[in-house]
């Protein structure tokens, strides 16, 4: 095997690790993105509660005021009953007073039903604002771990850098340029074997003359679809 191909199955070995590693860390900081969403998500829902609980609430204290209304009306009616000077009038006053009565039963109901609502809003509201809380509290806890697990992928990588670094003047730097382009896309596949005839990057079935070079020669060759680097299998 040619050996800068060797040298760089080597360091690909160590870039290997390195993705491991942010992608380790990428799915913790999806965790926490996730754990934001959770928070926004609940927000924006009891927004929407509270932004309906002060419409009703608007309504709820409308209608307070007409029961009020109301009251006051019955007891001008009341009061009116002690000035009545014959059948008809007495008749009139009261077919009034019933549909006054009538009236501010239909609004007592109307209210409860509306403060019923308004607590089972006001209850809704509470439980969201509760979930909030939690996954706050779970987010700070979470980023304290993540500083902590943030800082130990540091080092782990700092730590295999300084391992591939005493290899990098070993190998041919256009070879390790070509490699490093490769390796932005195919992460841990710049250099894949060949095996029955096939790159094992892309899996499509290589011409019979690229086959031939790398079964039968230290050349450097690349494959002709996806341009990953190539060597043979041992």
């Amino acid at each position: 095997m040619n050996a800068d191909i060797e040298m760089l199955l080597k360091i690909q070995e160590y870039d290997k690790q390195i993705y491991q590693l942010e992608s380790e860390f990428a799915k913790r900081l999806q965790d926490r993105e996730n754990l934001e969403e959770l928070i926004t998500t609940h927000t924006l829902n009891m927004e929407q509660l509270q932004d309906e609980l002060n419409e009703i609430l608007e309504d709820l204290k409308f209608k307070k005021n007409l029961l009020e209304e109301k009251e006051a009306l019955l007891e001008k009616l009341d009061e009116k009953s002690n000035s009545i000077q014959n059948q008809k009038q007495s008749e009139a006053l009261s077919s009034e007073i019933t549909i006054a009565k009538t009236n501010k039963s239909i609004l007592e109901d109307k209210i409860l039903e509306i403060q019923t609502i308004v607590d089972e809003k006001n209850k809704k509201i509470s439980e969201i604002q509760q979930q909030i809380d939690e996954v706050k509290q779970k987010l700070e806890s979470f980023d304290a771990q993540l500083a902590e697990f943030k800082k130990d992928i540091d080092n782990k990588i700092e730590q295999i850098n300084k391992e591939k670094e005493i290899m990098l003047n070993d190998i041919n730097p256009h070879l390790l340029a070509k490699y490093n382009k490769i390796s932005l896309w195919a992460k841990g596949s710049a250099v894949v074997r060949v095996e029955n005839e096939t790159c094992y990057g892309c899996f499509i079935k290589l011409p019979p003359q690229i086959s031939v070079l790398v079964e039968e020669t230290d050349e450097i060759v690349y494959c002709p679809n996806c341009g990953r680097i190539l060597y043979k299998k041992e």
